[in-house]
């Protein structure tokens, strides 16, 4: 069962909203300049937006189609062109088509021919990923700590030393998001991962590269392990788990 939604922001100038598809599982928002739709990678955020601060109304199936041909591409430039090279840059697996959300092909409106969609991706910002990478590392941490010892500042030192250990020595010059995880995983002393690190990871993907990619130059990989530190704060099934046990008397 899939529900449809539109969704306003008070930033965002288009009055027709955005559509999002929740299949239960994510959300997906329709991008009128690829035609298909893009699953978000922050539950109960909107990438187009920048926070969760937005009004959504439900809408049936019917009314869909309607608001599909009202759609406007995104104008793609500045941040505007920052989210459409991150959806373009996603994988197969999270997009979908109008049929894969259970929509009847011919009942869908064709891609508008217009000059926004031809236009060069253009970004016209400065780019914040080297902004935040060089201040990150005077970021203080709001999150659980990293070290059984108390307080101990994240240094790329250490984060190094850990990559040597679980990426390669020398450390590349690239890491990969998969990387990036394995360096998190040493430093917190995990196990294994939840869906929530997963999040917690894009999220700092996102503050600091603006996009999820497959990989990341290195400091950037690096700042991204500092984010994901300064504010991870555990796993909520993890913590219910060992409420339950205490509760149980284990």
């Amino acid at each position: 069962m899939v529900d449809f939604y539109r969704v306003f922001h008070d930033h965002h100038p288009d009055e027709n909203g955005i559509i999002v598809a929740d299949d239960g599982v994510s959300e997906y928002a329709y991008l009128a300049n690829t035609g298909l739709w893009h699953r978000e990678p922050i539950a109960g955020r909107i990438v187009l937006f920048g926070d969760e601060h937005y009004t959504r109304v439900r809408i049936g199936t019917g009314e869909v189609y309607e608001r599909i041909g009202q759609c406007r591409p995104i104008w793609n430039q500045g941040f505007g062109a920052k989210v459409l090279r991150s959806r373009r840059l996603q994988p197969d697996a999270e997009k979908r088509t109008s049929f894969d959300l259970g929509l009847d092909p011919a009942r869908v409106p064709p891609l508008a021919d217009d000059a926004w969609r031809r236009l060069p991706l253009v970004d016209d910002d400065p780019s914040p990923e080297h902004l935040r990478v060089a201040s990150i590392w005077e970021q203080e941490s709001e999150g659980l700590e990293w070290s059984d010892c108390g307080h101990r500042p994240l240094t790329v030192e250490l984060l190094m030393a850990i990559a040597e250990e679980v990426v390669a020595v020398p450390v590349p010059q690239h890491l990969r998001h998969s990387d990036v995880a394995a360096i998190l995983k040493e430093l917190w002393g995990l196990r294994s991962v939840c869906h929530y690190f997963r999040m917690a990871l894009e999220t700092a993907a996102l503050r600091i590269n603006v996009t999820v990619d497959a990989s990341y130059e290195l400091p950037v990989a690096l700042a991204i392990a500092k984010d994901f530190s300064d504010r991870w704060d555990g796993c909520p099934d993890e913590e219910r788990a060992k409420m339950k046990d205490g509760r149980d008397g284990r």
